[in-house]
This record gives C-alpha cells, sequence and structure tokens, in this order.
C-alpha cells in the first residue's frame, strides 16, 4: 500500500512539474528551444568563475528557418565546463545547437564590446557589420552549451 501511494505521489508531482513548465512565469522568457545552425564570428567577452558558472557572449551568423540573422550570442554553461575549442572558432566551424530568443539582452550594435586585437576575431567583416549596423538592435539569443554539436555539411 505504501508502495502505490509513494508511486502515485511521484506522479502527481512530475504531472504539476509539468503543467508548470509550461504556464507563463514573470521570472523568464517564454520561448522555447529552437534548433539553429551558427557560425561564430567574434567572441565579444568571457568570464570563467569555477564556482558560478562560465559565459561566453559571441557574435554570430544564425541561420533559423533558413534565414540568417546577425546576432549577440550568449553561451552560458557551468563552472566545471569546458569552453569551445579555439581552434574550432578560428576555423569558423559550422555548429548545431539550440537557442532561445531573449529580446531582454538584444543592445545597439554600437554597445558590443570587440576585443582591440584580432585574437578574438574569426571573420574580419565583423567591425565593419558592426560599424554600419551601430545604430540597429542586435538581436540575442541564448545557448544551451550542451547541445553545441559540429554541424554536418549538407
Amino acid at each position: 500500500m505504501r508502495r502505490i501511494h509513494s508511486i502515485m505521489l511521484s506522479g502527481l508531482l512530475i504531472a504539476s512539474t509539468a503543467a508548470s513548465a509550461t504556464k507563463p512565469t514573470p521570472f523568464t522568457n517564454q520561448s522555447r528551444p529552437m534548433k539553429a545552425r551558427i557560425r561564430i564570428l567574434a567572441m565579444s567577452s568571457s568570464s570563467r568563475q569555477s564556482f558560478a558558472g562560465n559565459q561566453e557572449v559571441y557574435l554570430a551568423d544564425l541561420e533559423l528557418k533558413g534565414k540568417h540573422e546577425f546576432v549577440k550570442l550568449v553561451d552560458q554553461y557551468p563552472g566545471f565546463g569546458l569552453p569551445l575549442r579555439p581552434s574550432l572558432l578560428h576555423n569558423q566551424q559550422l555548429f548545431d545547437v539550440k537557442v532561445t530568443r531573449e529580446p531582454e539582452c538584444d543592445v545597439p550594435g554600437s554597445e558590443i564590446y570587440l576585443h582591440s586585437g584580432n585574437a578574438a576575431i574569426y571573420d574580419a567583416s565583423v567591425r565593419d557589420t558592426l560599424s554600419t549596423r551601430s545604430a540597429d538592435q542586435i538581436s540575442c539569443y541564448k545557448t544551451l552549451h550542451q547541445t553545441f554539436k559540429i554541424a554536418k555539411s549538407k
């Protein structure tokens, strides 16, 4: 009898968790993760704090539903996680990832930071793109770090 009660309670908890996951909350964006293909053009900033997690902010060409867009891409992951290999970034590797649209971190192109040297610039055209789009809002997406996969050739 106890086991049946435990199973029923577990089922109710799972059902209520699933139901609450679909209800809008005041704390999170309600965008669903979407499959996208990206090519990282430059690293804007990087923060590594083993106790609090890591974050890289990239500028990227994002392909979603066949359309390309120049975007700010925020990659957050646990402190024990590894960043993307620099050789893949320098070779402009295509990645398949899941992204979530995050309008609250959109910024004008003029407010995006780029390193002064070329070490974190993987496509030389990115500076020109930022310059010509300095007044435009650059769309922001967040990635699910664990979903990064090297894209297969089309």
